[in-house]
């Protein structure tokens, strides 16, 4: 099944730089305004390397990528990025607030390398689909840098919380890593080469499948270089672009929270308001409500029906009429729990019979974001026609859909908080 293996980590120098200034969110959240502000945060920031979200135009720039290479080869000629002696794994615990409740929570992970499998043989499993140009951004990326700059976010099954066992032993040395971030995150970071427990790892995966939570743009990039390096040859038997850059986060780990991501049209979409309601009642009743109980919707406290905002106090609580009409108008072939997804029902029954948002145009007409709040300030800035509130999906509907061979619609969960870039990097 899954090979899991350890490795010589390319990674920051705690003495050169601080960690809390240098790492940055995952390429995928970054705006051209964060991007900039992380820009002059430290000239050895790793948004040089990752670099932020590219628009069509940047994706031709040739210059963006040989730039991100220039940097990549002066930091490590100045030692602020070295390579790790030995090979092994790290323990990783981030400690965070809950983005939109007072909760505090914890969660572990492991980094590692994943042998890059094709879909197909069921050994790793996307559980969403993904947009086009992202992949040809991170694609020219890796070809230019031959490095992973932030890691794919996978999921995975284990009884025997080695984990934990394992953070009880490191605890008693010191982290290699341990700072906050500006957003109050607390990051530690334990290096793991004892051979024993490089074993215990290693056997934990044995047999294992892996699921993909986080990163799927970054796996099927990684898996279409690896593709083409080995079409060239001449790596050896298992050349180390066959592996990427991984994070594993067990099902059941406490910690681990999976946020809604939530559907905001653009005004680009022209559609007369009374045109467009009268076309939801095909499907849905519409139940007028107030913006809390939308907040509910979002937390998972509402089990039916999905919300729709039109403005701050015009709100409405969509419940299907009929599943079986509504399949009619869906494709066909699919597993049940496939059509009970409020993105699916969003995206067949709305989005592309009613707004005209087929999946091609989807990158380019719709506004994701977990934030209710978000949400609905760009609805009553007019800068959005409408949005669309969605309940979160809990571990078992991914890993069930997962293995029915679906995949679920675009920007379908955010797991948060997500994996810095730049805290271990992994150079082919």
């Amino acid at each position: 099944m899954a090979t899991v293996k350890p490795f010589r980590a390319l990674r920051y120098d705690p003495t050169q730089v601080a960690m809390e200034r240098v790492v940055a969110p995952p390429y995928d959240v970054i705006s051209k305004d964060d991007e900039a502000e992380l820009r002059e945060r430290d000239p050895y920031n790793v948004i040089r390397l990752e670099l932020g979200q590219a628009s069509k135009a940047d994706i031709e720039k040739k210059e963006r990528y040989l730039h991100a290479r220039k940097y990549l080869d002066e930091w490590r000629r100045k030692n602020v990025l070295v390579t790790e002696q030995n090979p092994g794994f790290y323990l990783y615990e981030v400690s965070y607030d809950h983005p939109f409740s007072p909760k505090k929570l914890s969660r572990l992970a492991l980094f590692g390398l994943l042998k890059l499998e094709p879909f197909e043989r069921k050994v790793v499993f996307p559980h969403e689909k993904t947009h086009a140009s992202p992949k040809v951004d991170r694609g020219k990326l890796l070809r230019a840098t031959q490095t992973n700059f932030s890691p794919v976010f996978t999921i995975y099954e284990d009884t025997s919380n080695l984990l934990d066992q394992l953070k009880v032993k490191l605890e008693l040395g010191k982290p290699l890593f341990d700072f906050t971030d500006e957003q109050t995150t607390h990051h530690r970071l334990w290096f793991i080469q004892e051979s024993d427990m490089v074993k215990q790892i290693q056997d934990v995966f044995d047999r294992k499948r892996i699921f993909i939570a986080d990163g799927h743009h970054r796996y099927s990039t990684a898996l279409q270089y690896a593709e083409e390096m080995n079409g060239k040859g001449g790596g050896g038997e298992d050349p180390n672009w066959n592996y990427v850059l991984t994070t594993f986060v067990r099902f059941t780990d406490p910690g681990l929270l999976i946020l809604p991501i939530h559907r905001v049209v653009y005004n680009a979409v022209p559609i007369e308001r009374e045109i467009f309601l009268e076309a939801l009642k095909k499907h849905f009743i519409l139940h007028s409500v107030s913006r809390s109980v939308l907040e509910k919707v979002s937390e998972g406290a509402i089990t039916e029906g999905f919300g729709l905002v039109l403005s701050e106090h015009e709100c409405y609580l969509l419940e299907l009429k009929d599943n079986t009409t509504a399949r009619q108008s869906m494709p066909t072939g699919k597993p049940a729990l496939w059509y009970e997804l409020d993105m699916t029902l969003v995206s067949y029954l709305i989005l592309e019979p009613i707004l005209g948002i087929t999946e091609s145009k989807l990158e380019w007409n719709v506004f994701y974001t977990p934030s209710v709040g978000e949400a609905f300030e760009k609805v009553v800035s007019k800068e959005a026609l409408c949005a669309f509130i969605i309940r979160p999906v809990n571990c078992q509907t991914i890993k069930d859909i997962c293995e029915s061979g679906e995949l679920m619609p675009q920007k379908s969960t955010y797991f948060y908080p997500k994996f810095p870039s730049g805290l271990l990097m992994y150079h082919h």
